[in-house]
């Protein structure tokens, strides 16, 4: 009467390819439903008109220790553009005062000098003060093009950094809130999420094996007692 028993037992666990199977088709389904998650938020805040999606040009946009050329006759801009801007100290800033669901931003500037770090930060509804909590550090998508990933949030301010050193002569065009993008572009991963998607599955079916095998002997050892 043992047997069965203990064979029943046996047959809960998963050989090493199973597991890695099984969890790589967890981590495909989780991803593929985030991404239709995503989408239908997404949608809800488009169809109630609560989704900016529009380019703002410099002169609507405030800054701080970032001025245009032309606003001091002792500089001298790099060329005619009248675009070119000087950040005066190495924390220039360009405020958005506005409020809506933002997934991504894109500034447009492109830096004469290395800029340092290039980052954005977000105000939540009821917050008055930018934070190193809510910073999000640029990709470079294109030249003289930043891109910054919010993953999709209401926010009620943002704040861009569009250097860190100081003394950056940069051709700015102004951002873009929630820059069109291809339907399916949500569910392509970037780097970073690639690198999770191929190796979190294997260190989750490894961890799965490694307990499994510590259950199953401590199961052969209560059979071994009976």
């Amino acid at each position: 009467m043992a047997q069965p028993r203990a064979w029943g037992r046996r047959a809960l666990y998963f050989r090493p390819q199973q597991l890695l199977l099984v969890a790589y088709l967890l981590a495909a389904a989780l991803w593929l439903a985030a991404g239709f998650v995503g989408s239908a938020v997404m949608l809800n805040y488009k169809l109630r008109g609560e989704m900016p999606q529009r380019t703002i040009q410099p002169a609507e946009l405030q800054t701080e220790s970032f001025a245009p050329y032309s606003s001091n006759q002792w500089w001298t801009p790099p060329d005619d553009d009248p675009a070119w801007y000087l950040s005066t100290d190495s924390d220039p800033h360009i405020y958005w005062q506005g409020e809506g669901y933002i997934e991504t931003v894109r500034l447009y500037a492109g830096h004469r000098l290395p800029p340092g770090g290039v980052a954005l930060y977000y105000l939540l509804p009821g917050q008055t003060d930018y934070s190193e909590a809510q910073k999000v550090y640029a990709r470079v998508t294109g030249e003289g093009e930043y891109t910054f990933d919010l993953g999709g949030r209401r926010v009620t301010g943002l704040r861009i950094d569009p250097d860190s050193v100081g003394g950056v002569p940069t051709l700015f065009h102004g951002i873009e809130l929630n820059p069109a993008t291809p339907w399916y572009a949500r569910f392509v991963p970037d780097g970073g999420q690639w690198l999770l998607l191929l190796f979190g599955p294997a260190l989750a079916a490894a961890v799965a094996g490694l307990v499994q095998s510590i259950v199953r002997g401590d199961g052969d050892e209560r059979d071994t007692d009976v």
